[in-house]
């Protein structure tokens, strides 16, 4: 009868660490959503709501801010850091090239702030994603312009700093960012006009 409880107790268990773990990725997706919406300033409480659960789980989960803002950077520079492999996979160097190109266009837009925080959260562990994802990055854009699709007249950096313009969203002379067809139209501009001979 002993030996059985450990096994009842372990099973008892199983259940709560995995809602535990559920809680945990609800959070820190809520956390993405609301940082995109409304910058890295956002509440517990906005993240709460978005998330569906109580505050008080978000701040066990994270009873830290910079420990939550962190979390959601590693979590978007992994994703870019898994873009630029798959850029470099790709046969075709252009290919590659765009992928990447629009991979940060599009998650810069969706994530107000970014850029500004990278330094400013996760201290050391955030700088080596950023450091390897701008070493990917250049390998991407220097195999582009190595293999005569990408022109050579910009350094890799600024073609990098490039994906910023796709970003702005605020009103131009009246003008409202167009939300039918978001940034879709300015990155085919930008595109074209990097392709060697374009």
């Amino acid at each position: 009868m002993n030996a059985e409880q450990p096994v009842a107790a372990q099973e008892t268990a199983m259940p709560v660490r995995v809602d535990a773990q559920r809680n945990a990725a609800r959070v820190l997706a809520a956390a993405r959503r609301a940082v995109a919406a409304n910058g890295l300033g956002v509440s517990y409480h906005e993240i709460a709501r978005e998330a569906g659960v109580g505050v008080g789980t978000v701040y066990r989960r994270y009873p830290d801010r910079d420990q939550l803002m962190a979390a959601v950077l590693a979590d978007i520079l992994a994703e870019l850091i898994a873009t630029a492999h798959q850029a470099l996979s790709c046969e075709d160097a252009w290919e590659g090239f765009s992928l990447l190109f629009t991979g940060l266009a599009v998650r810069t837009a969706q994530n107000a702030g970014l850029s500004g925080s990278l330094d400013q959260h996760g201290g050391p562990a955030i700088a080596e994603q950023r450091h390897q994802l701008l070493g990917l990055s250049q390998r991407v854009i220097e195999r582009a312009q190595d293999e005569g699709r990408l022109r050579r007249d910009l350094a890799w950096q600024d073609v990098l700093r490039l994906t910023g313009a796709a970003t702005v969203q605020g009103c131009v002379l009246g003008l409202e960012p167009d939300s039918a067809h978001g940034h879709r139209p300015v990155l085919t501009v930008l595109l074209d006009g990097l392709r060697a001979g374009g």
